[in-house]
């Protein structure tokens, strides 16, 4: 009798520290009402995502310098009859998100507390 055997497991690769951050985001000089913040490393494709609400975010974020990037989507119905449909708007810039040129520097023994000022126009 022979029997065929495989293992799949992972490579038990590095655990990434993580820190805490927050902070606020202003839109036209008013709280964000909801959101999604990315801090994202452009060399490794490290990514962390927290939710912003009511202007505030909080969680937690690897250590280092960090693309910021800032997302809140409205959601309109478009069309009529059988085209009609949802469709999500940016209400963010992209010179925020897609295009950002915001950075932060995510430290271990913080202070990690951040302010967005963003403008729509």
């Amino acid at each position: 009798m022979l029997i065929l055997g495989g293992f799949v497991g992972c490579g038990g690769g590095q655990t990434v520290k993580t820190f805490p951050v927050e902070g606020t985001v202003t839109l036209d000089k008013k709280p964000l009402e909801k959101g999604t913040i990315y801090f994202k490393t452009v060399e490794t494709g490290a990514l962390d995502t927290l939710d912003i609400r009511d202007g505030k975010f909080h969680g937690q974020a690897s250590e280092g310098q960090r693309r910021v990037e800032i997302v809140s989507y409205e959601t309109k119905i478009m069309g009529t009859g059988a085209m009609k449909g949802e469709v999500q708007f940016n209400l963010i810039p992209p010179k925020y998100n897609s295009e950002s040129k915001l950075t932060e520097t995510v430290k271990p023994g913080g202070p990690n507390q951040f302010t967005f000022d963003l403008a729509s126009k």
